[in-house]
């Protein structure tokens, strides 16, 4: 009995002490405890040898790709070999990061492990973990603003739009700041929010409107049930679209919450006219409508929009036509034009909307 008793102790002590070393010594009232907690309780993210976490220090590339790894349990690969990475333990968790294309090394052959990453970066790498890497698993969310300070020319912008969209990072701000170095504390932040949601490629098979779910098969061989609703963000080839234009040949990626709540999904396959119309549109930055082109492409020059009709004139004037010229050549239809009226009015648009001479006349074409 009394063994026993002493035994219970020493482990009693082995695990208080155990416990006692997990808890870090500089966390006490910190916005971010129970963030550090989970990860530090999870062997996510470790302390210093100190027993500190040091929450306000900048996390580098190497410290996040260690605590991300982990989180994703990364199998380690021997595909790559950094110059400054040599000997280090974590070179195979980053080559496989790497080859899974969530993040990059640099052109030198190095991967700088202690370079401080910045919100827009530890952003980027925490979608393309979920597995956005590619253009066809990629919404383009032009019109969504979410932050005052982030301008749709950032590198990063439309990777920051979509983790404001699936609630990766937080809507209720005026500013991201997203090339301000990041702390230890907001890493964790983010690593926690990231365990929430989970990114799948499969096959819609079946939409329940009335329950609002799909079923998919995913490439694993699972087929699961998902719940759609008003905030789930959709996309299709080039556009945003409702759920009921997604084809039954389309392939979809989708990231969806714990509770199996689709916040994103993305479906790519065959190209439609609409999907042309709506590049095309891009191509001119929003001169032409989608439904403009389409008009334009059945011939009806008048679509044009009152300010490029009196551009397209006036660039047809400085090229030596009359007015009366230009006159006949914008009240006539496309097919009943010569060649060389065709040539001059096909040029005068691609002048005048930015799109590619080519694509301008195979429009006017109706090709």
């Amino acid at each position: 009995m009394k063994r026993a008793l002493i035994i219970f102790l020493i482990i009693l002590c082995t695990y208080m002490t155990t416990v006692q070393a997990a808890e870090p010594t500089d966390i006490s009232n910190h916005w971010a405890q129970d963030y550090i907690l989970n990860l530090v309780n999870t062997e996510i993210m470790p302390l210093y040898p100190d027993g500190s976490f040091k929450p306000e220090n900048n996390i580098n590339r190497l410290e996040f790709c260690e605590a991300l790894s982990n989180q994703l349990n990364i199998i380690p690969s021997d595909s790559g070999n950094f110059s400054d990475l040599d000997g280090s333990k974590s070179q195979k968790l980053i080559n496989t990061l790497v080859d899974k294309k969530i993040i990059n090394g640099y052109p030198d052959g190095t991967f700088k492990p202690e370079r401080d990453l910045t919100k827009a970066e530890i952003i980027t790498i925490m979608i393309k973990s979920l597995g956005i890497i590619e253009n066809k698993e990629t919404i383009n969310i032009d019109s969504y603003h979410p932050f005052e300070d982030l301008n749709d020319k950032h590198w990063a912008a439309n990777n920051i739009k979509i983790a404001s969209k699936v609630g990766l990072i937080d809507k209720n701000q005026e500013n991201l700041y997203p090339n301000k170095k990041i702390t230890r504390a907001e890493a964790a932040k983010y690593l926690v929010k990231l365990s929430y949601f989970e990114g799948h490629t499969g096959y819609m098979t079946d939409f329940y409107p009335t329950s609002q779910k799909i079923s998919v098969n995913l490439l694993s061989g699972d087929r699961k049930i998902y719940n759609i609703y008003d905030q789930s963000l959709i996309g299709r080839n080039n556009r945003i679209v409702s759920l009921d234009e997604i084809m039954k040949t389309d392939k979809i990626f989708i990231i969806n919450n714990l509770d199996n709540n689709i916040q994103y999904l993305k479906a790519y396959g065959m190209v439609t006219e609409e999907d042309l119309t709506t590049e095309v549109s891009k191509l001119t930055k929003g001169t032409l409508s989608p439904d403009e082109v389409k008009t334009l492409a059945e011939g009806d020059i008048k679509i044009l929009k009152p300010k490029i009709l009196d551009s397209v004139q006036k660039q047809l004037i400085s090229q030596g036509l009359t007015k009366e010229e230009v006159i006949a050549i914008m009240s006539s239809d496309w097919d009943r034009l010569e060649t060389h009226s065709k040539n001059r009015l096909a040029e005068a648009i691609a002048i005048q909307t930015g799109l590619p001479l080519d694509i301008t006349i195979s429009i006017l074409s109706g090709d």
